[in-house]
């Protein structure tokens, strides 16, 4: 049993659930469950089963960042507490200093505003941590510290993005790089298509399994064609699905009502796939097979990985001429560190790559700032850090994002996920929207392993899984976002 020790601000300084919303990763980068227990008002206890060092993930306030999800240094274990806010700052500028001379060492050219940027939030950094006898004067410096780092992140990772992205295209223009907004199940509005063809080079057709088949005799293709056949009249390239999305409320309700007989999930689910793929095959250019989730209680790991597994080997044996790539969700592992999953996403697609599986491709579900069932906000470093990670599997990446564009009720939102309305200065709105795309798409467009961008939900009229994660509202005007999205196909795109 291991345990490390914090000194905390007092709790009206945290953010509601920010405690709950904390967790501990080891040197794998892989989360782990603690136990969170008060010693006083101000010391926090964090209790895990493993007994070794790591980095401490906390939902943290900035100034003009919102509420980020950051993270300490490596910390070993201890009798003796670590001042939360200063380790947090260590942790900030230890990560940008890092970033910043490997991109170096790469060839990227650091302006020398941004260097005095650097310079100036490591000075901070080092005042905060030589007053450990002055706590309030070390708290406040170590806040000004990583709001300083976080500022210099922002402007380090758009100049990676635009310096990377120059590169590749000195060697490739345009990116063939796939950017794709999913139709969702209704008829496009007539008014959204111009934008639409102007802003993706490609589409997201979901042949959702609960609208094709609501009966297990009765099959309706008929929307799904039409979006087919607008795909082509346009040239759009074309990504079909997820055929199968492992969780009970996208699967018929059929099937949905006996989830625990496996064998009759299986024989349906892989009937359905068969049919899928044999009525577009030839027409489908990537086929998205299986939206995975480690946070699947109806199945253990072994059933989970076993229905992905007998899934994808369908899909290839169906149409082995077209490549099958799966998502999976939370690609950092928040249900591994809350008990609602055992096995963290990584673990679990790698386990299916040893088990020689045609797998083309890693789809990672970034529902950012959507809790519980999506992704705790981060920065932009953190983001294109962890991509490196997944991309050491040696796949293509395919991040699929929503963001959301406001926080008020929305009838037609299928998952109840809360929006995180402190992850976006001010509250979410559309132009806390495109903010986030403005931060991450480049950044994501300019790493090699990406192959394709897809946003997940495009239209917030249409029933859609996260509310306000459209691109065009409930009137069908596009938001600002789309202009972002629009400027960054134009630039680099075919």
């Amino acid at each position: 049993m291991g345990f490390l020790r914090l000194v905390t601000p007092p709790l009206a300084r945290l953010a509601d659930g920010a405690i709950d919303r904390t967790y501990v990763a080891g040197l794998d980068s892989l989360p782990t469950f603690c136990r969170k227990t008060w010693e006083g008002d101000c010391l926090l206890r964090l209790e895990r089963e493993l007994d070794e060092s790591g980095k401490v993930y906390i939902p943290w306030p900035v100034d003009g960042h919102g509420e980020l999800l950051l993270c300490t240094a490596t910390l070993m274990e201890r009798e003796r507490p670590y001042d939360l806010v200063v380790e947090l700052a260590r942790g900030t500028i230890n990560r940008l200093r890092s970033k910043a001379e490997s991109w170096k060492y790469a060839g990227l050219q650091l302006p020398e505003t941004l260097a005095s940027q650097i310079h100036a939030a490591c000075q901070t950094y080092i005042r905060a941590a030589t007053l450990p006898h002055d706590r309030q004067a070390a708290a406040e410096a170590a806040e000004t510290a990583i709001r300083q780092g976080l500022d210099a992140m922002l402007l380090l990772g758009a100049e990676y993005a635009r310096q990377a992205l120059r590169y590749r295209r000195e060697a490739t223009q345009p990116l063939a790089t796939l950017l794709a907004g999913n139709v969702g199940n209704v008829p496009i509005p007539a008014n959204a298509e111009p934008m639409f063809r102007a802003t993706f080079n490609a589409a997201v057709v979901p042949f959702c399994w609960r609208d094709i088949q609501a009966e297990p005799d009765r099959w309706d293709w008929t929307r799904y064609d039409k979006h087919v056949q607008w795909c082509y009249r346009y040239g759009l390239k074309v990504i079909g699905g997820p055929l199968i999305r492992l969780d009970r409320p996208s699967l018929p309700d059929w099937v949905a009502a006996s989830p625990a007989d496996l064998f009759a999930v299986v024989k349906a689910a892989r009937k359905f796939v068969e049919a899928a793929m044999d009525r577009y095959r030839g027409q489908v250019h990537l086929w998205h097979a299986v939206a995975a989730t480690t946070t699947a209680p109806w199945l253990s790991d072994e059933q989970n990985l076993r229905l992905t597994a007998s899934l994808i080997e369908i899909a290839r044996r169906r149409d082995p001429r077209t490549p099958v790539f799966i998502s999976i969700d939370q690609p950092w592992g928040e249900s591994v560190a809350f008990q609602q999953a055992t096995m963290a996403p990584l673990q679990f697609v790698d386990f299916l790559l040893r088990a020689d599986l045609e797998i083309a491709g890693i789809g990672l579900e970034i529902d950012y700032g959507y809790w519980p069932h999506g992704t705790l906000p981060r920065d932009v470093l953190e983001v294109t850090e962890h991509l490196d990670v997944w991309a050491l599997l040696g796949l293509p990446l395919i991040p699929m994002v929503t963001i959301p564009s406001g926080a008020d009720a929305d009838s037609l939102a299928t998952d109840r996920s809360e929006i995180l309305s402190r992850a976006f200065p001010g509250g979410p709105s559309p132009q806390t929207q495109k903010r986030v795309v403005d931060q991450l798409f480049p950044a994501l467009l300019a790493k090699q392993p990406v192959q394709a961008l897809i946003w997940n939900q495009v239209f917030d009229s249409a029933s859609h899984r996260l509310a306000h994660g459209g691109l065009f509202n409930t009137q069908g005007l596009p938001k600002p976002a789309l202009n972002s999205l629009l400027a960054l196909r134009r630039e680099h795109l075919a």
